[in-house]
């Protein structure tokens, strides 16, 4: 597994956040997690990696992720990107911002959703990277503080309300949850963490809700964007990335663990799902 290290970050104990601009050649920072939200804009380097917990991905020319998970290691890597004017904005924010009689306001709905979404890593889309672009480069350029706060809220809301932004780690691999969760869902989703290395039927987790199936299909997709069975499966392949990385169990003592039929099973979704496979992913990370 990786090394990676707790970052101090230049965040002051009396300040919202921090900005940080960089224009570089070359990716260097090592794989770090920090107690504060990170906001992360990179242009101009197609074909740079980018690894959030157990998401690794190719980039494209525009790329920007919200991460609050604490303990959420993080990286961008050089990959084959052969620009020579990468174009980097970090923001750090104070995690204590979004916690507090103002923030359980109406108006700040949909950004404390985007909060918990978050501490998975948060991918947002280049067509909306596109609009917001200017103002993530005037926050970084902005000199009066109290107008930045401004911005920066005006910016994490107009984030809140992208409907197409992606969740990168999985759950699994950082055992996490969300805080607002409906009580049925977490309900279904603590029987899949006491259970996932046995077999799970549909209709097990339909009656822990006293639901049909078609109906509790229906409401756990409204709920969490995903059928169960794919929870499930995306569940189980976190759990697995995690002990590829943390022990020295084979491929196939590990897929059976997790709860696949199937070693060939097994290997095909991880590669569908982490774009490699099991062995391949071990050696990378």
């Amino acid at each position: 597994m990786r090394e990676s290290f707790t970052e101090i970050t230049r965040l002051e104990p009396l300040d919202i956040f921090y900005v940080g601009e960089r224009h570089k050649t070359f990716f260097e920072y090592p794989a770090h997690s920090h107690e504060v939200y990170e906001l992360n804009f990179v242009e101009n380097a197609a074909g740079a990696t980018r690894t959030i917990g157990d998401s690794h991905e190719t980039i494209g020319s525009l790329d920007l992720v919200l991460m609050t998970g604490a303990k959420l290691v993080h990286v961008w890597e050089q990959g084959t990107c052969p620009e020579q004017d990468i174009h980097e904005i970090t923001i750090h924010i104070d995690p204590g911002t979004f916690h507090g009689a103002l923030m359980d306001k109406r108006a700040f709905v949909s950004i404390r959703h985007m909060i918990d979404r978050a501490q998975r890593g948060l991918a947002f889309p280049e067509p909306a990277i596109q609009i917001l672009r200017e103002d993530i480069i005037n926050l970084a350029h902005s000199n009066d503080s109290f107008a930045s706060v401004i911005r920066l809220f005006n910016l994490l809301y107009r984030l809140s309300l992208v409907e197409d932004a992606r969740e990168l780690s999985s759950s699994a691999f950082l055992d996490a949850r969300e805080e607002n969760e409906d009580e049925r869902v977490r309900k279904v989703k603590d029987y899949i963490t006491a259970h996932y290395m046995h077999d799970i039927s549909l209709k097990n987790m339909a009656d822990l809700v006293c639901m049909t199936d078609e109906s509790f299909s229906r409401f756990f997709r409204n709920k969490t964007g995903r059928t169960p069975n794919r929870y499930l499966i995306d569940y189980r392949l976190g759990i697995a990335a995690r002990m590829l990385l943390t022990t020295k169990l084979s491929v196939a003592e590990i897929s059976f663990s997790c709860g696949f039929n199937t070693l060939s099973h097994f290997n095909r979704l991880f590669r569908e799902s982490k774009g490699c496979t099991p062995s391949e992913f071990r050696e990378r990370f």
